[in-house]
């Protein structure tokens, strides 16, 4: 790469106790050699030490106040599940790049910017967007009845809003990879977490020395677990196997270096109540340097993560280079581990039971305990090299810049969209001013609603989609509504679900117009509208008419209540009905209707569908699907 390459990224600094903070400012000096590296904090932020001198640090309002003079650069962001990281989201949002996703559940980050806020509907909204109907029944639920803390947020994964925006999507395990790149995202690099080279100042010969000077014991064994202390860290279940070893007889000292989470998870109570008050320190957060000399000073390491949110642990592989043997649960990115350089546990009946016994063992067995250090110490030193995975990082950087030398300058990651529609009165002098085509229109086929009650947006660039026959629908869309003939796709109503791509719109559409007869929904409405959403970009508005027809026999109920719960089982939001005409006609102006019609204002708010709604009539679990992109351009979620 060039030395005049230059990429801006968006990350906190030490002193940040935050291990994202670290893992850049590790990384600085590995970057700044070849490309001009701009490091963008938030407003408020302590001034960062020991960087790199050769990286300009800004804050966000100073870079806000240069927008455009950064249009054309590359931008990082590195996200996490922490506060931290939520300053940079805005920009994200609006500015596509390329995504470091250090946790893959970024639930917790999502509720800072909303719920943490008392925003009730914003947060149902995001789990709308990441789970559809089924996402916007939890919200509201728990809008109701208070149940935030009751369920893990580990459970809920979030994450499908940050994905959709970014041009690129950096991860440290496969299993990230394999999850992000389920959603449909293309451009997905897998880097694995660099071993920390401040490592290189400390000497495991020393550990005696270390113990010395952080007051353990040298004559007992040390088992250490690093990093917040927090619920999915199974803590408790520690406890609980360290208080069986100790009943049996065992000695040790069991440390817990990392900072509480009382709001959480109270640990102090747990310990208590486990009898092992005099075996178990918890030190607060740490320091570099003393986060290294615990993690010298211990035996081996315990490093639990159930429910995992996918994360990759910073600390685990810091543990791992320093050549000391580890006990992970054998699920998502700790299943990578070789089985040779770890104890891997399953988690299911007989966990506890298993962990027992894996820390007796262990405490038993000096031998076995080096041996699993000295491999995952040759396996992290092979595979997690700092030089490497910067330069696989660049990489990835100059793919980026030449995507972004053929990106529009106006392209948004997640475009906020401002709908603009005709003037009330436009649509009445249209009317006045075109009475003889009025009187010979065939409001059946043309449908009549969605544009008596303006419906469809105007001043939108870009395609319009057309489900609909006829060409009553395509002149309305030009002469009133402003489209361009050449802009507007059409496809059939009862070929929606079988035309090829070769027959719509090369991109995904923020703009559709459907006309239908009930017929054409009548054996599944959900699959059908599944493949409407299939063609539109996230946001898309959708102006819907149903047309009943005696004709129809449909296999599910298809009363106007039931249409709105499969549009929003299909991933569509319902903004408005129309049952009738909204406005009055006192000039007498307005075509004859003499038939019935339904006109929905869609919203597109989720790729997820749920394939069995209830108004099918099955009983039991809902079949969810998450919808592949009918058009996979550019990251594979429509942003080129």
């Amino acid at each position: 790469m060039a030395t005049t390459a230059q990429v801006v990224i968006f990350c906190p600094l030490p002193p940040k106790p935050n291990g994202i903070a670290d893992y850049l400012a590790e990384q600085l000096p590995y970057f700044s050699d070849c490309i001009d590296v701009t490091v963008v904090i938030e407003n408020h932020a302590p001034d960062p030490v020991a960087i790199c001198p050769r990286v300009r640090v800004m804050r966000l309002a100073e870079y806000l106040a240069q927008w455009d003079e950064f249009a054309k650069i590359v931008h990082v962001y590195h996200v996490g599940n922490n506060p931290d990281t939520v300053y940079m989201l805005e920009v994200l949002l609006s500015r596509p790049g390329i995504t470091v996703v250090h946790d893959l559940n970024l639930h917790y980050l999502i509720d800072l910017t909303n719920l943490s806020k008392g925003d009730k509907a914003g947060y149902t909204k995001a789990l709308t967007n990441q789970y559809g109907v089924q996402g916007k029944v939890i919200g509201e639920q728990l809008s109701s009845h208070g149940w935030k803390g009751r369920f893990m947020p580990h459970e809920l994964m979030m994450h499908s809003s940050i994905i959709d925006a970014s041009s690129q999507i950096i991860v440290h395990s496969q299993y990230s990879a394999q999850k992000i790149a389920a959603l449909g995202h293309k451009r997905v690099s897998l880097i694995p977490h660099h071993l920390s080279p401040g490592i290189r100042q400390f000497q495991p010969k020393l550990k005696m020395n270390y113990r010395g000077q952080l007051g353990l014991p040298g004559n007992k064994v040390v088992i250490t677990s690093m990093g917040f202390i927090a619920k999915a860290k199974q803590i408790k279940a520690v406890l609980n196997s360290l208080a069986e070893l100790k009943a049996q007889g065992l000695d040790f000292v069991y440390v817990l270096a990392g900072q509480c989470k009382p709001h959480e998870y109270d640990v102090y109570q747990d310990i208590a109540d486990s009898g092992l008050s005099e075996n178990v320190v918890v030190t607060g957060f740490l320091d570099e340097q003393d986060f290294f000399k615990y993690l010298l000073a211990s035996d081996f390491i315990i490093n639990l993560r159930y429910p995992t949110g996918g994360e990759s642990s910073g600390t685990l592989s810091r543990a791992m280079g320093l050549g000391l043997g580890c006990i992970v649960v054998n699920i998502g990115p700790f299943a990578e581990i070789p089985d040779e350089c770890a104890v891997k546990l399953e988690y299911n009946e007989s966990f506890e039971a298993n962990l027992t016994a894996s820390i007796k063992r262990l405490v038993e067995n000096p031998v076995e305990r080096v041996t699993l250090g000295l491999n995952a110490r040759r396996w992290v030193e092979s595979s997690h090299n700092i030089a490497l995975t910067t330069k696989q990082y660049r990489a990835v950087i100059e793919q980026e810049q030449a995507l972004l030398d053929s990106r529009q300058m106006n392209s948004a990651a997640l475009p906020g969209k401002l709908w603009r529609y005709l003037p009330k009165p436009a649509v009445a002098k249209w009317l006045t001013n075109n009475q003889d085509w009025v009187g010979e229109l065939n409001t059946q086929s043309s449908g009549a609603l969605w544009w008596l009650n303006n419906t469809l947006p105007v001043s939108v660039s870009g395609p319009l989609l057309l489900v609909g026959e006829g060409d009553a629908c395509s002149t309305l869309a030009t002469d009133l509504f402003g489209y361009s003939q050449n802009a507007i796709c059409t496809v059939a109503p009862f070929e929606l679900e079988s035309v090829g791509a070769e027959a719509v719109p090369a991109q995904q559409v923020d703009i559709a117009l459907a006309v239908i007869p009930l017929r054409a929904i009548e054996a599944d409405p959900v699959r059908y509208f599944a493949r409407l959403n299939q063609l539109l970009a996230i946001g898309a508005k959708v102006s819907l008419t149903v047309q009943p027809d005696s004709n129809a026999k449909p296999d599910v109920p298809m009363a106007r209540t039931n249409l709105v719960s499969y549009l929003e089982a299909s991933g569509f939001g319902v903004d408005k009905v129309h049952v009738g005409i909204t406005q009055v006609d006192m000039q007498a102006i307005y075509p004859a209707i003499s038939h019935e019609e339904w006109c929905f204002e869609l919203t597109k708010v989720s790729w997820m569908v749920n394939k069995t709604p209830g108004d099918y009539g099955f009983k039991g679990i809902s079949e969810l699907t998450w919808l592949q992109p009918a058009i996979s351009v550019g990251n594979g979620r429509g942003l080129t």
